[in-house]
């Protein structure tokens, strides 16, 4: 988790988040989860969005390593947002597909993604229900490496989309779960889910947690400070 080494893709991602930054728009926001604690309009800048619900540039650099050393070929991110972890996770999987639920959000991420010239991401505009009984539901026979659960932020759901992933994770599996802190409600989910009968480990970050699926290994809960 603690790795000062410098990776090269750092330098794409601070350029990526820059081009974010240096190009704002005013986007109509659909939230279809718990909404926004600090942003309340539902016309936001992308400025805005990018500095109070997007990952910060640690945990980008975070979900960046975690997807090179997991060596994912195959990545599902729920909330696209601005695109700032898809960009990020697209730089070490083969493959991404990441949902989003807000269409002006959505087209913005797309086009800023596009003039990157990735080849290995796929955007879906929709709500993560739709996904899971649309897309998924296609595509049963396709298992993720690393899924990033970003939306929503609803405890209740966030156990309901868990064990709709289920049948979509291999034992080697890591699923990061964002903002486990963010009300009462997503930290009862998160205790669930780290006492979850398929759950070996999961480790707490305080704003993110990561749950590991591996049967070999005893239950084990970790609490590491980033």
């Amino acid at each position: 988790m603690q790795d000062q080494s410098h990776y090269a893709a750092y330098d794409k991602i601070v350029r990526f988040r820059e081009s974010v930054n240096n190009h704002p728009q005013q986007l109509q926001i659909e939230d279809h989860g718990a909404g926004s604690k600090r942003l309340h309009d539902d016309i936001r800048t992308s400025r805005d969005i990018l500095k109070n619900n997007c990952s910060s540039f640690k945990r980008t650099k975070l979900l960046y390593r975690l997807a090179y050393h997991l060596k994912a070929k195959r990545v599902l991110e729920l909330g696209t947002s601005l695109g700032i972890g898809t960009h990020a996770l697209a730089l070490a999987a083969d493959q991404v597909t990441s949902i989003e639920g807000s269409r002006e959000v959505w087209k913005f991420a797309k086009e800023k993604l596009q003039e990157t010239d990735f080849q290995n991401i796929e955007l879906i505009l929709g709500t993560f229900s739709d996904f899971f009984d649309g897309e998924l539901a296609l595509k049963p026979s396709g298992t993720y490496d690393l899924i990033f659960m970003d939306g929503h932020h609803d405890g209740n759901a966030t156990l309901e989309y868990f064990e709709n992933l289920l049948p979509y994770c291999h034992s080697n599996t890591v699923i990061v779960v964002d903002d486990i802190h963010w009300s009462s409600g997503m930290t009862k989910a998160w205790k669930k889910l780290t006492s979850h009968p398929q759950v070996t480990a999961s480790i707490n970050t305080f704003q993110w947690g990561l749950l590991f699926l591996r049967k070999e290994q005893f239950q084990q809960a970790f609490y590491v400070k980033l």
